[in-house]
């Protein structure tokens, strides 16, 4: 549910709706539309009628339960899910095998399906082509829905539709739904139902099509108050207030209620019950207009029952029961004053309706061909059943549009070599990933194809299977020197079904050099400028890259001038090395550095990170900026069950195109919703006062208005090991929290809503002075849907006095790294300067010569942000940018263009 105050607050502002009217029907309501003049009695779902009236399975559909759905599953601790094999489409029946997210067991041990692990497997392999999807789970199998007697539910996912008692709301998303799917539909075991589709056990008994009809109504049906004299009351209403009352003429609707017949002397009886759609039903469900609904009549203070029993409006709706009473009558008019119009109306509103039927498996099972028989039966006779039964106002198709798999290719492209003559292995990842329609790898049609760039015809070279999903060749000698271009092709079982790998294929092919290597490597590494002693050693990582190979890359150093020495760098992942220097240095001590590093051409080509040598001052303070990684903190859940979202990431930093500690989805994704996530610094051991904490930090976090948050984020420290408590910064919090949501306390401060931009925050430790303590970033999310996340960056740790001076280093120049990588045809790059300089940004390919000048002219002193677009006539590859600052190499970075 969307973060606005209605929507979030709907089912609290139902809840006391239910209270309201419940009282409100106490005593008869005045004016020519009466009450029902007796007090009406709370049926939640399931919930059987009093004593003397029959029982059967019930539905289990309630406005409020989808968020109940939800919050179950986001309370879940999910796994990746795993391979399902026999998740394939048998007809026009998606058969989904539980990947290991599908059921769970709730308190009272009951096995209840997850919908929203269900649908999101469901749209794996299919399109978002459906208003409704029917789960029906295999043989022996059953879902928990609130009740021992409950057989079925509904739950709307989204409700656009005004005037028909539900709040507009979409969270279609939730279940893996852009934009269509209405409604899901959790029809339980399929061993459950009668063998045939239209039989039942007694003219008041359900059908296995009436049952579906019953759920699938629940999109619209049955929701809506009547206006009794500017009272809204819900005369029309019965069990869980989402069915029809059983004293309701609603033309023996098949979401309960009767068709009742008007006999002299104010007595009545019903004549027939579950036989279609209804009048009232075909209005709210938009197939038929507010003029073509007639006036319709509730039995109201009926008495004298026979046969003798006790009916409530809730009660099962049956044949042959009468009663004296007398009608009250309504109009749609009527329902309009207490919903609103129906918007759309019936001109405009859909009268054709999607509909996926699946049926749900277990772990390592497939479908049986007695389950498909019997669920096929149902769904090749529902769409008569619902023209009929709507009057023919409506229809719906129930086929799937089956997707059939994909063919993928996982390949890393090949470096430049030095030598005509040599051959060189290559290799590939080839796979399938499975649609509806299940298809297989043709291990034959995986090939290579290369040339001599320049054009003329490719040659094509076999792999050979080596492993699972992995294939290998021998790519031959290129003869010449010069550009040579190639690319993969594999191909499915199914005709049709293939893939190139660049994506183009032979229009854009991969390439590289054949010939002696000039091209240095690239070194990409932030400075560190200052930093605190109590923070030494500092890991240092730079990012490595040649078009060739790198062969080695070390560190050349000197503490306070003094001679020069060497330590070598590991590998710290692909493309990045690290080194820890000054271990023992003491405030005011200085280290200068460098990385160098050496590519595997003949000529051993040489790069280094600086023309002459970065220098890191040693102070007191602290300076955190997450380029070198984040050595001392850690982060984890802190309240039982809420989940962790921290993670380190390169799209957004301050300033931009570095490294910052993100809480939230990947890739601008939202953040994941039921978070307790904790982000530690480092302990603090030696505060003085006048001691602060500052840093920088934005956020996209989900707000009730300007005041209240649902959503927040705060500072928390713990002093000596004692229990965190909140911590204030100096500009204080912008919210407070709107209700109590552990671990959060309602009226919590904390940040929420937006921030226009990144901001710099400050913290006054002078209070926690001579004590030892430890600061977390703290984000709270609820069960709802988030937004952009937090995002924290460049933490400083200042203490007053002289040292303070240390930190304030000489500017120097820094250089970010150009983004968008990959780029589709732009790219950004920050440079902050000490002075002002002429620059000229450059795009060269891997061969070293410059294809287009990006950027070119007077850079001023401090922050620079350079903007360009590519040359729309390059093609997709590996290039890279050379910035150029006095006439001098200031940066070089790889960039992969992607068109």
């Amino acid at each position: 549910m969307r973060a606005t105050p209605t929507a979030r607050l709907r089912i609290l502002a139902f809840a006391i709706a239910l209270i309201a009217q419940h009282a409100a029907l106490a005593a008869p309501v005045p004016g020519p539309h009466a009450g029902l003049g007796r007090a009406r009695e709370r049926a939640w779902p399931g919930e059987s009628p009093e004593a003397g009236a029959r029982t059967l399975p019930r539905c289990g559909a309630s406005p409020d339960g989808l968020a109940g759905a939800l919050a179950d599953h986001e309370a879940r601790a999910l796994n990746d899910p795993l391979p399902t094999p026999h998740s394939i489409d048998a007809g026009e029946i998606a058969v989904l095998e539980d990947d290991g997210t599908f059921f769970y067991t709730n308190k009272g041990n009951d096995v209840i399906l997850d919908l929203e692990s269900a649908a999101r497997a469901f749209y794996r392999t299919h399109g978002d082509d459906y208003d409704f999807i029917a789960f029906y789970l295999a043989s022996g199998h059953t879902t928990y829905l609130g009740s021992p007697t409950a057989l079925a539910s509904a739950f709307v996912v989204r409700n656009p539709t005004q005037g028909i008692g539900l709040d507009t709301f979409d969270d279609g998303r939730e279940f893996g739904s852009t934009s269509r799917l209405q409604s899901m539909l959790s029809m339980n075991g399929i061993h459950l139902y009668a063998d045939r589709p239209d039989s039942s056990a007694g003219p008041d008994d359900f059908s296995p099509l009436d049952f579906l009809a019953h759920e699938l109504g629940h999109r619209w049906l049955a929701y809506v108050d009547v206006d009794s004299a500017g009272t809204p009351v819900p005369a029309l209403l019965g069990r869980g207030y989402a069915h029809w009352n059983f004293f309701f003429d609603c033309d023996a609707s098949v979401m309960e209620g009767c068709d009742w017949a008007r006999l002299p002397a104010d007595s009545f009886a019903t004549d027939s019950v579950t036989v279609g759609y209804g009048a009232l039903d075909l209005y709210l469900m938009g197939l038929a207009s507010k003029a073509e609904t007639d006036s319709f009549f509730v039995v109201n203070d009926p008495h004298d029952m026979n046969p003798p029993d006790i009916y409530v409006p809730y009660s099962i709706p049956a044949v042959g029961v009468g009663c004296n009473g007398r009608a009250t009558w309504w109009h749609v008019s009527d329902i309009e004053g207490a919903n609103g119009p129906r918007v759309p109306d019936a001109a405009s509103a859909p009268h054709a309706f999607r509909m996926a039927v699946a049926l749900v498996t277990a772990r390592d099972s497939a479908a049986s061909a007695a389950d498909l028989a019997k669920l096929e039966a149902i769904r090749s006779q529902f769409p008569a059943y619902f023209e009929k039964a709507t009057r023919y106002h409506g229809t719906i198709d129930l086929t799937l549009d089956s997707h059939a798999g994909r063919v993928c290719i996982a390949h890393q492209n090949l470096g430049d070599i030095e030598s005509a003559l040599q051959t060189r292995p290559v290799g590939a990842r080839v796979s399938i990933a499975q649609g509806g329609i299940p298809i297989a790898l043709d291990p034959g049609s995986v090939e290579l194809f290369w040339r001599p760039a320049g054009g003329g015809a490719f040659d094509s070279v076999a792999f050979a299977p080596a492993g699972a999903d992995s294939f290998a060749a021998t790519f031959p000698a290129a003869g010449t020197f010069g550009t040579v271009e190639y690319y993969l092709h594999a191909a499915s079982d199914s005709s049709g079904i293939d893939a190139f790998d660049p994506p183009s294929g032979p229009l854009a092919p991969y390439t590289f050099e054949v010939g002696p290597d000039l091209t240095p490597p690239v070194i990409v590494h932030v400075p560190v400028q200052a930093q605190g002693a109590a923070r030494m050693p500092q890991t240092l990582i730079a990012k490595v890259t040649d078009n060739l190979g790198v062969d080695s890359v070390w560190v050349e150093f000197a503490t306070d001038g003094g001679p020069a020495q060497s330590a070598a760098a590991t590998s710290a992942g692909r493309d990045s090395f690290k080194v820890a220097l000054g271990g023992g240095l003491a405030s005011g001590q200085r280290l200068a550095y460098r990385f160098v590093a050496r590519d595997a051409s003949a000529a051993h080509g040489i790069a280094t990170s600086s023309a002459g040598y970065d220098t890191l001052l040693v102070g007191r303070d602290w300076t955190l900026d997450f380029e070198n990684g984040a050595e001392g903190m850690l982060h984890q859940i802190w309240w039982y069950s809420y989940r962790d979202a921290w993670h380190l990431t390169q799209e957004a930093s301050s300033p931009p195109g570095g490294t910052a500690w993100k809480c939230g989805g990947g890739d601008s994704t939202a953040y994941p919703v039921h978070l307790d996530a904790n982000l530690y610094l480092p302990v603090l051991t030696d505060i003085v006062p006048g001691t602060v904490v500052r840093f920088d930090h934005r956020y996209g976090l989900e707000q009730a208005d300007a005041f209240y948050a649902w959503d927040g984020a705060r500072l928390e420290i713990s002093v000596d090991g004692g229990a965190f408590q909140a911590l204030t910064p100096l500009a204080g919090y912008s919210h407070v929290l709107l209700h109590n949501s552990n671990p959060f306390v309602q009226g919590s401060p904390c940040w929420s809503g937006d921030s226009p931009a990144w901001r710099t925050e400050t913290v006054d430790l002078t209070p926690y002075a001579g004590a030892s303590a430890r600061i977390r970033f703290r984000m709270l999310a609820d069960d709802f849907t988030g937004g952009l996340g937090w995002f924290v960056d460049r933490v400083r740790v200042l203490y007053p006095g002289p040292t303070a001076a240390v930190a304030e280093v000489t500017p120097r120049i820094s250089i970010g790294r150009p983004w968008p990588n990959p780029s589709g045809g732009s790219l950004r790059l920050a440079a902050s300067l000490p002075r002002a300089s002429d620059g000229e940004w450059s795009l060269y390919d891997l061969a070293g010569r410059r294809v287009a000048t990006l950027w070119r002219g007077l850079l001023a002193a401090g922050r620079n942000d350079l903007s360009a677009t590519l040359p729309p006539g390059l093609r997709s590859g590996l290039y890279f940018t050379q910035l150029n600052l006095g006439g001098r190499v200031a940066s070089r970075d790889r960039i992969a263009l992607v068109r």
